[in-house]
């Protein structure tokens, strides 16, 4: 729901092309959020004028991530009624969604995930296909909209057509702010008078690799013949698809929480992992010589923290604490090779993990799952 526009876009954008979702799942209530009255009254005023003029979207429905399997059981049961069905969701989600199928016995051979809003990482991409569906990935920008498309024949599965049509787009080399990574940060420029916004050569905290290749699939039939992958944000955070600015991260880390458990920003870092089935999590790492009688407390001291922050922090905030994203370690912050304590701590990625170095994320938003 709004102040997040992925679900209603997405709705919304069905409607234009005669392909109305089915269902509208979102893991989100105004008791996890704050948005203001309006927000929440937009979106049910949307879905009625919607339904008043003949459109029948759906209304959402309150399905949270700890209950994936009920989404699982939907797709499943929409597969063997029709033959098929396609899910838009944020990559996690739909390993979420994949978790629980293979956990009740489910066949999902015929769903098509469609997922952005963070990177399509080889493990959260295998997750996903051992229950046989497929997955497609997709690049969107908050201020741009759409970016690129899934390529029917990738390189690897972070692999998408640029859309040259509407965008200008130059890669420039540059360190990412708190490591010593240097990436090839991504600079857009629109190119439509019906741009949302217009740009010119703007840069949007992301990198990734810039190609032209002959890969075969329609979209090149169509012109576009140029990709980026290994897609990634050198100043966000992720985690189930929200993206947090890593600036709002380390005054928490450098000053909010010295001053509650003691220590000093040398003693606090945050490193983003996946874990054995794929999942984004946030390791806090805390010096073992910092005392802490309750380490639930550090947890919500930054969660409490998110909430006063931006709607943007406090969406990431309601979606870490349902997911459990974030998790605190006791041991020693690492420092770099020459010497520096960085207090977000980037790990590189290789070729083999599809990713370039750097920090993960696409900049898409929202929380909302539709289903058709």
């Amino acid at each position: 729901m709004l102040p997040s526009n992925a679900g209603i876009g997405n709705i919304l954008r069905q409607v234009q092309i005669g392909q109305l979702s089915k269902k509208w799942f979102t893991p989100l209530v105004a008791g996890d959020l704050r948005p203001a009255l309006r927000f929440r009254l937009a979106t049910w005023a949307i879905v009625a004028t919607a339904r008043l003029l003949g459109e029948p979207i759906p209304y959402p429905e309150l399905v949270r991530l700890d209950q994936a399997g009920v989404l699982a059981r939907w797709a499943a049961d929409t597969i063997r009624a029709h033959g098929a069905c396609m899910v838009r969701t944020y990559v996690s989600t739909a390993l979420r969604v994949c978790v629980a199928a293979k956990e009740m016995g489910l066949d999902l051979t015929g769903a098509i995930f469609v997922g952005g809003g963070e990177p399509a990482t080889p493990a959260k991409v295998r997750g996903i296909t051992s229950t046989g569906a497929r997955f497609l990935s997709i690049y969107s920008i908050s201020e741009l909209g759409g970016v690129a498309k899934a390529c029917a024949n990738p390189v690897e599965p972070s692999d998408v057509h640029f859309f040259h049509d509407m965008f200008a787009l130059i890669t420039h080399p540059r360190r990412a702010p708190n490591t010593e990574i240097e990436v090839d940060a991504l600079h857009f420029a629109t190119l439509l008078p019906t741009a949302p916004k217009i740009m010119l050569n703007v840069e949007t905290d992301d990198f990734g690799v810039v190609e032209r290749r002959s890969c075969g699939c329609l979209l090149e039939k169509y012109g576009f013949d140029r990709h980026i992958r290994r897609i990634g944000s050198f100043q966000k955070l992720t985690g189930e698809g929200m993206t947090l600015i890593g600036s709002d991260m380390v005054r928490i880390l450098e000053e909010v929480l010295p001053a509650r458990f003691g220590g000093s920003p040398l003693d606090y870092q945050l490193e983003e992992v996946e874990d054995e089935q794929g999942f984004t999590r946030l390791n806090l790492s805390i010096h073992p010589r910092i005392k802490i009688e309750r380490e639930a407390e550090v947890i919500e001291t930054v969660a409490e923290e998110l909430r006063r922050g931006s709607v943007g922090a406090d969406m990431a905030r309601a979606f870490w604490q349902q997911a459990r994203t974030l998790r605190v370690k006791r041991v020693e912050p690492v420092w770099t090779s020459r010497g520096k304590l960085m207090p977000l701590r980037l790990a590189r990625r290789t070729a083999t993990s599809g990713l370039g170095p750097g920090k993960p994320s696409e900049a898409g938003r929202g929380g909302e799952t539709a289903i058709k």
